[in-house]
């Protein structure tokens, strides 16, 4: 990737020569290639290929942000003169600048692993007959589907990135992502058509799951929508999948950001080191993860990334604060983002959760809505399966769940055994004491 380092520097060169007083220089490339398949065909094949150069410029107390595909000399040139005069025109921002370079300190000499070795080993034909083979596994159940339509996906992209600060940060960054999808729709008895999904998303090709697994999910999630009916209104023992929980955790943690505590938005604003959630609940930012899908060694700021708590036993234990919104607010920084989860996980798995459960309800997926960072007030569209005597019964659809984050995790009762580890979230599977749903 020598290179792009030697880009990003010439760069930064030619943004001191036309007058900038700081810079942060990014050169990126990336090629990827998408197969989509449905119903017997190939319907789209999509090959990305991509190189680019983004430059932060401090200009007289002023900052911009630009960015171009045209990495020639001449046209480099003549983009960073126009960026640092376009730079001067805006209103100055004392809180805009380049970290102190002490804080570039300390960056651990690991190997995450993020590039698959046989990153070259596939071609198109290979990835052609994947597709294929997903929707041939998708149709071959032994139960019959009323099944309308599959579709399947096979993509694979290959990443690499400099980045150069004026005042002594270099960094390199090289990874490699592989995965699959297969959904299937299916026709129900009342015309609707419901859609069961599933994928698979590692950096390593030989980490996916098996396309027999893959496809034998997306049927039984078919499946399990085809006479779907609604819940009644009132409160339950609720058991959020792995692969919803996502949307609980995202809408949960987003108010312990920068924007939203110096905006004064944010429900968790003075609520550090207080509980915000049951003591079940303990989670980590974990960026040095071995081939995780969000792991780094350093940050946008360029600062030294390591493992740090965000809630133990349901406290709160830091706040995610960027450079620029720590300058903001008068604090010192912490990291503005996190870089994959690590959960202090239960010891039973799904089936094990729901079996405990006399009645209640399976979340498997969640279908829009919104949440408010300031009130904590939010309301989800859901689905899933009703839970009775331990065992999942019949489907229900058209489910809202609402209710308040500063209360939600408090109800949480047990976390599963069963990372998503096709995200870098990580999320278990959840049991949740006295929710409020209601049919939609």
């Amino acid at each position: 990737m020598s290179n792009l380092m030697d880009a990003a520097r010439a760069a930064a060169e030619l943004a001191r020569k036309h007058g900038a007083d700081q810079s942060a220089i990014v050169v990126s490339r990336s090629r990827g290639v998408d197969i989509e398949w449905r119903d017997g065909r190939i319907e789209r094949v999509k090959e990305r290929t991509r190189r680019s150069l983004s430059a932060s410029l401090y200009v007289d107390g002023r900052y911009s942000a630009s960015s171009t595909n045209d990495l020639r000399p001449t046209a480099l040139d003549a983009f960073i003169a126009e960026a640092v005069a376009n730079t001067r025109l805006l209103e100055p921002d004392p809180h805009r600048g380049l970290p102190d370079p002490e804080r570039y300190a300390g960056r651990a000499a690991i190997d995450l692993d993020l590039v698959d070795p046989d990153k070259d080993a596939v071609d198109g034909e290979q990835r052609r007959a994947l597709a294929e083979q997903l929707e041939a596994l998708a149709r071959s159940g032994d139960d019959a589907l009323p099944i309308v339509s599959v579709a399947s996906s096979v993509g694979d992209n290959h990443g690499q990135s400099a980045r150069v600060h004026s005042n002594g940060f270099e960094g390199e960054v090289e990874g490699t992502s592989s995965g699959y999808s297969v959904s299937i729709t299916v026709k129900d008895a009342d015309g609707r058509r419901p859609m069961g999904w599933s994928y698979s998303y590692r950096r390593h090709r030989a980490d996916l799951d098996a396309p027999a697994l893959v496809a034998a999910e997306a049927r039984e999630k078919a499946r399990a929508q085809l006479g779907a009916g609604r819940v009644e209104t009132g409160r339950y023992r609720v058991v959020v999948e792995n692969r919803a929980m996502p949307k609980l955790i995202g809408s949960f943690l987003a108010p312990i950001s920068g924007p939203a505590l110096q905006q004064r938005r944010s429900l968790w604003e003075g609520k550090l080191g207080e509980r915000i959630a049951s003591e079940k609940l303990s989670i980590w930012d974990e960026p040095h993860r071995t081939r995780g899908m969000a792991s780094a060694l350093w940050d946008g700021d360029g600062f030294a990334t390591r493992r740090r708590p965000l809630i133990e036993k349901g406290v709160l234990a830091t706040y995610l604060i960027d450079q620029y919104y720590a300058r903001k607010m008068g604090v010192e920084p912490t990291g503005g983002r996190t870089h994959g989860l690590d959960w202090d996980y239960g010891e039973r798995d799904l089936a094990a959760l729901i079996g405990d459960i006399e009645e209640g309800v399976l979340i498997d997926r969640f279908l829009g809505g919104n949440s408010n960072q300031t009130t904590g007030e939010f309301s989800f569209g859901c689905a899933g399966r009703m839970i009775r005597d331990g065992q999942l019964a019949e489907p229900v659809a058209e489910m809202n769940l609402a209710g308040n984050l500063a209360t939600l995790f408090g109800r949480l009762v047990e976390l599963g055994d069963d990372p998503d580890r096709n995200r870098s979230s990580r999320c278990p599977s959840a049991v949740f004491d006295g929710l409020q749903l209601g049919g939609a």
